[in-house]
């Protein structure tokens, strides 16, 4: 069962933890109750499958940011999609990720 996605076209800033240094500028390009799909306009570096993202999306309309977890699920290019991670779930996920 897949959750009801919106379309935005807001700005997130993107680190992903661990495997690059300084902020990436994606577009939030939809958004869902579990997760979200970004896309780079250019990047040295792109998120892939298991990376750990710590992402501040800018809501231009309510003048305010949004901070929130995820990691990637699946990448295509300079898009890539991410499931919602729980702040409490943030570490136990990233330490798995480098016992495997």
């Amino acid at each position: 069962m897949s959750s009801l996605r919106f379309e935005t076209k807001e700005l997130a800033h993107i680190e992903v933890y661990g495997r690059h240094h300084g902020k990436m500028v994606a577009k939030l390009k939809n958004v869902s109750s579990s997760g979200a799909f970004f896309e780079l306009a250019q990047s040295e570096y792109v998120p892939r499958r298991g990376d750990m993202l710590c992402v501040t999306v800018h809501l231009t309309s309510l003048k305010k940011s949004h901070v929130l977890h995820a990691e990637v699920v699946w990448g295509r290019g300079l898009g890539f999609g991410a499931q919602f991670v729980a702040k409490e779930e943030l570490v136990t996920k990233m330490l798995q990720g480098k016992a495997d």
